[in-house]
């Protein structure tokens, strides 16, 4: 049904360069007839909101521990409603973000109320299209010039306004597609889970009891464990590193189209000890700046120590200059003792994932303090050994992860189809007048993928520096 769908039989030109033609019969209306700002404060017995790009505007109890919490001042937070739409830090990224539940919001973001002639389930899909998202630039402003929007100037910008009947279509055949879509999507990224614990299964035994089945054991002094091949050591992490530490506060102000690397939690993993590069954030802080000390070298071990806490990855030969992110572990070993990629394995295991989970209390507590990474135990078999282990695991893996990249990559393919998709139908390009009388009369309501393991795989949401929304009242 998708593949059928055609270009609306008439356009005109609707005279704004970024969004081009639209359907004759479609309207234009500023967006301040089809939004007004609304600006209620007082309401400090409502539950506390998070923007995120990937959710929308959710409970922040529901969005977890990637929000810094307001602490006093929650009668200047302002009300959002059911409906409304936020205008974020961020808008200029990921547009505008619909709330789905009321609550109370950071001052520094613009609360609109839609108009009866503009429907959620349209305006939630074209603010977050990319043509929309785009044109945001026209409309910033500030001292902190392209990252904050300024509302005055959109307010006078105009918005298609499709008939409201076509709205509801509109809306309804995205659910549809949408559904058969993430299904795909679902099912590929089941089968990578499949993939990645038969890889999880040979690290482990890789890293717990080596290549020799018949080698004598010893009991490893770590209940949890049991034993371990006799000739191997138990260390902690401390006793065997340089240094441990984590990037500074306040980096957001650095951030650069080009520079140095700024590695965050999206660029290192949970099931690989790669780093992933896709998605490269860049800083170009001054001379001397606090956290030079952060600045990472080849072989240094990053360790996540909030969101996604032990995901690890090793930094690779010729990343150039790179530094880290507050909220990840910068770890560099004295290799003469310990193999990089074989401590970063450990870590990698059943066995180091379990170590952050019992540290953080079964994932009670916020996250790992740079005494808790410090204390992490390490099975050290002597070094030649280490590097005979390290190659049988990546030897033994490799098919699994050609087949797990094959499958992200068809999982990119859908992703960038479903954009394309939406701003299609958003922007007039494709009718589905005709596709929406076709649909049963219930489309299926399918889970949507979990956040979670969408910021795991180094998702784009992924916060920059700190969170994807701050509720810090009055000093937000």
């Amino acid at each position: 049904m998708i593949a059928d769908l055609k270009p609306y039989p008439e356009y005109k030109e609707s005279g704004l360069p970024w969004l081009g033609r639209v359907p004759r019969h479609w309207h234009q209306r500023r967006m301040k007839f089809l939004f007004s700002e609304r600006v209620q404060k007082g309401f400090q017995d409502e539950p506390l909101l998070a923007a995120t790009q990937s959710k929308g505007v959710v409970r922040k109890e529901d969005y977890g521990s990637r929000t810094v919490t307001a602490t006093k001042d929650f009668h200047l937070l302002k009300l959002v409603e059911q409906g409304d739409f936020v205008i974020s830090l961020r808008s200029f990224e990921g547009g505008l973000e619909v709330a789905h539940c009321r609550g109370i919001i950071s001052p520094a973001y613009t609360i609109l109320k839609p108009s009866r002639e503009a429907t959620e389930g349209y305006y939630s899909r074209f603010f977050k299209s990319p043509d929309f998202i785009r044109s945001l630039t026209l409309f910033v402003t500030g001292i902190r010039e392209g990252q904050n929007i300024d509302y005055e100037r959109l307010s006078r910008a105009y918005m298609p306004l499709p008939p409201e009947d076509e709205q509801v279509a509109i809306s309804r055949f995205l659910d549809w597609a949408n559904g058969r879509l993430e299904w795909a999507i679902r099912a590929k990224r089941k089968v990578i889970a499949l993939l990645n614990e038969q890889k999880q299964a040979i690290i482990h035994r890789a890293v717990t009891r080596g290549l020799d089945p018949n080698v004598p054991l010893k009991p490893s002094g770590i209940p949890w464990l049991g034993d371990i091949p006799q000739h191997w050591q138990v260390r902690r992490l401390k006793s065997l590193c340089q240094f441990v530490t984590s990037g500074s506060r306040g980096w957001a102000r650095y951030y650069a189209d080009a520079g140095m690397v700024f590695l965050r939690i999206g660029n290192i993993s949970t099931t690989s000890i790669d780093l992933r590069l896709k998605r490269i954030s860049y800083v170009t802080p001054p001379s001397g700046a606090e956290g030079e000390r952060t600045r990472a070298l080849p072989n240094d071990l990053l360790l996540s120590i909030t969101a996604q806490i032990g995901a690890v990855g090793v930094v690779p030969n010729g990343l150039g200059e790179a530094f880290v992110n507050q909220h990840t572990a910068l770890i560099r070993l004295r290799t003469e003792r310990s193999l990089p990629r074989w401590v970063a394995y450990g870590l990698l295991s059943k066995f180091g994932k379990d170590q952050c989970r019992l540290m953080t209390n079964g994932g009670t507590k916020v996250g790992l303090t740079l005494d808790d990474v410090r204390c992490l135990f390490v099975l050290l078999p002597p070094p030649d050994e280490q590097v005979r282990l390290v190659a049988a695991i990546e030897t033994k893996t490799r098919a699994l992860d050609i087949a797990i990249s094959r499958l992200e990559r068809e999982i990119e393919l859908l992703r960038e189809y479903r954009t394309r998709l939406v701003a299609d139908v958003v922007t007039g390009k494709l009718d589905v007048r005709a596709a929406v009388a076709k649909l049963p009369d219930e489309t299926d309501d399918l889970e949507p993928l979990d956040d979670a393991d969408e910021l795991a795989e180094g998702d784009e949401n992924e916060e920059r520096e700190g969170f994807d929304e701050v509720t810090e009242g009055a000093e937000a």
